[in-house]
Formats: structure tokens, C-alpha cells, sequence
């Protein structure tokens, strides 16, 4: 019994020692979707108890401020919420989903669009006539004493073209994460040294009276380098435009196709030394070298998996319905796995790595 308690305890702690990293990989999505769950509930529980509601049996109706406009409920935000859910949904899944998931988000931007466009001119443009309570138009472009207006910013468009390269990598893997990341940092430290600026000039605004914000500012071009640098070197780094001198570069056709065995003598071999198996699939730059393999209909079978990325890669079987029929480990490389496939009925099927779903290809089961 004792033995038994010591051997469960060494196989929990051996969780945290030398992790599934797949595994957990595969747990952020949820655990990201479990701390959006906990804030939006935190947010309906302030906004429920945010002053008095009722009198009595009655409840209050909210009163804006006189000069101030509020905007009616609006679905616009959720529904745009849900327009980029299926969108990063669709970027995951590929085929199809990512262009149902482009087409919901377009959709639902343009009725948000929609929205404010009808707010807009209801609220400012209501007969040509100033609104009751409304500020006066201002006669230049000097803002009213005591209100401070941050100047006009091209960081929220480079925070994009960044966000838009840290998904990119985060769907593609290997350089363009990295890539993406270090766009996303370079971005990210611009906004904060203006903001840093712009908070300095509002405190000296509070001692001498005047707020200087160095008026329109002038195109980032030095960023604009950056992110183009780095896009540049992304696909350098993962069109094979640079040479990789390293021993698993070689195309896998120096050997019999299929096979695992090596390559044909008289020369050096084209291939690394590969376990004994029916088919053969390498993996690198994001790619399968293979986009279509041979197998044994009828029968289980052995499929060595060559990961030559040191990203994380795996193989998926899949028939012509979607349905699954076998799904291998996951692990990253240079590493070779050796598959072990339950039997497949003779027929077409496809096969693609369940972490970047670009890498696709045809089984053949005969």
C-alpha cells in the first residue's frame, strides 16, 4: 500500500519535473478563455452593484449628465467579439473556417460601423440643430482650458501590423513567432517612451500653463524599417533562401519511397537513418516534404514521423468525412517518432499536423 501511495506521488510530481509540453501547450486556450469568463464576470457584478438602482419596488432609470452624450445599448461590441473569435478560430483551423471566420468578422464590423454612423448623425447632426446641452463647437483647434487632448499617433496602426505578425507566427510557427514577438516588443516600447512624453508634458502644463505636444507627428519611418526587416527576414528564414548546412537538409528521395531504409549506395546518404517502417514523412520549414505517402490497406502499420523543425509537429489521419483515425504524439525536433497506425480501409484519407494546420497532405491505404 505504502509502495503504491510512493509510486502515484512520484507520477503526479513527475507532471511538473518533465512536463507534457504538448499538453500544455494545448491548455492556454483554455485557460486564457477561463480568465476572459472570470473578468467579464467580474465586470456584470461591478456594473450590477454600481450605485442605487431601484427605489423601493421601482427601479431608476440612468440619467446622463447635462452636455454629455451616451450612446444606447448596442449588441455591436459582442457581436464584434464573436466576428473575431470565429476570425483567430478560422486563422487556427484553416480550410474553409478561415474564410467563414474572415466573412463573420467582416460582417460584424460593418455593423458596428453601421451603428455609429446612426449615432453620429443623430446626435450631431440631428436637423442641422445644436443639440440641447451640447458643448459649442470650438472656433479653432485649440482645445477648451483644462482639457487636455493627446495628439494625433500613428502607434495604434503599428500595433497592429505587429498583432497581425504575432498571429501570423503564432499560426505558422518557428521564425515568424519569434518575428512576431519581437515586433509586437518593438511596437509596444514606442507607445510607452510616447505616452512617457506625453505625461511629462502634461505635468509641465499643471507649473508653466501651456501644454506643448509637439503638434502632428511625423511618419514612423524608422519603425516602419523595422517591421519591414523583419517581415523581409521571416521570409528568408522560412523560404529556404538561405542555405541550412546542417545534415537534415537533404530531400528524403535518396532512399525507396516509402521506406525507411537508406539511401541508394555509391554516394553520400540523402537521408538521416530512419527506424524500419512502411512509410516515411518529414517535416521542415512548417512543411511536409511529402504531400502524398503509401500505405498498407487492411493492416496496422509502422509511419516514421521525421521532425526536422524545432517546433512542435505531429501527424493526423483524417477520412474524407473530417472524422479522425489516428492522431500521433506531438514533439518537437530534430526528433524522429515512429508511428504507430491502427488498420485503415483501402481509400483516400488526409493527414495534417494538428498545431499548424497549413501542413497538409493525401494518404493512399491500398
Amino acid at each position: 500500500m505504502i509502495q503504491d501511495l510512493w509510486t502515484s506521488l512520484l507520477a503526479f510530481s513527475g507532471q511538473f519535473i518533465v512536463p507534457d509540453w504538448g499538453a500544455l501547450v494545448a491548455l492556454i486556450p483554455i485557460g486564457l478563455a477561463l480568465l476572459v469568463f472570470l473578468y467579464l464576470t467580474w465586470t456584470v457584478f461591478r456594473f450590477a452593484t454600481a450605485g442605487p438602482t431601484t427605489r423601493g419596488v421601482h427601479k431608476l432609470p440612468p440619467v446622463t449628465p447635462a452636455g454629455i452624450h451616451m450612446p444606447g445599448p448596442s449588441f455591436a461590441p459582442v457581436l464584434a467579439a464573436f466576428g473575431m473569435f470565429m476570425f483567430l478560430f478560422g486563422l487556427f483551423s484553416g480550410g474553409p473556417w478561415m474564410w467563414i471566420g474572415i466573412a463573420v468578422l467582416v460582417i460584424t464590423l460593418l455593423y458596428w460601423g453601421r451603428e455609429a454612423l446612426r449615432d453620429y448623425d443623430h446626435t450631431v447632426h440631428a436637423d442641422d440643430a445644436p443639440i440641447v446641452g451640447a458643448l459649442p463647437a470650438p472656433t479653432d483647434r485649440t482645445p477648451p482650458p483644462g482639457v487636455h487632448v493627446p495628439p494625433p499617433s500613428f502607434r495604434p496602426l503599428l500595433i497592429s501590423i505587429a498583432f497581425t505578425m504575432l498571429v501570423a507566427g503564432m499560426v505558422f510557427g518557428g521564425w515568424w513567432l519569434l518575428l512576431g514577438v519581437v515586433a509586437m516588443a518593438v511596437t509596444l516600447l514606442g507607445w510607452l517612451r510616447d505616452s512617457r512624453r506625453e505625461y511629462a508634458a502634461v505635468e509641465d502644463a499643471d507649473r508653466t500653463g501651456h501644454l506643448d505636444l509637439g503638434g502632428a507627428p511625423s511618419w514612423p519611418k524608422a519603425t516602419f524599417a523595422v517591421l519591414a526587416l523583419l517581415i523581409v527576414g521571416g521570409l528568408v528564414l522560412t523560404t529556404s533562401i538561405v542555405p541550412d548546412t546542417g545534415s537534415g537538409t537533404a530531400s528524403p528521395s535518396g532512399g525507396p519511397a516509402g521506406s525507411g531504409g537508406p539511401a541508394a549506395s555509391g554516394g553520400a546518404s540523402a537521408v538521416p537513418s530512419l527506424p524500419a517502417s512502411d512509410a516515411v514523412l518529414v517535416a521542415q520549414n512548417i512543411a511536409y516534404l511529402q504531400t502524398s505517402i503509401t500505405v498498407p490497406a487492411g493492416k496496422p502499420f509502422k509511419l516514421a514521423f521525421d521532425n526536422r523543425d524545432t517546433v512542435p509537429h505531429n501527424v493526423e489521419i483524417k477520412d474524407t468525412a473530417g472524422a479522425s483515425q489516428f492522431k500521433g504524439e506531438i514533439f518537437s525536433g530534430p526528433a524522429v517518432k515512429v508511428y504507430d497506425v491502427p488498420a485503415l480501409a483501402a481509400g483516400q484519407y488526409t493527414f495534417n499536423c494538428t498545431v499548424h494546420p497549413n501542413m497538409t497532405g493525401t494518404v493512399t491505404a491500398q
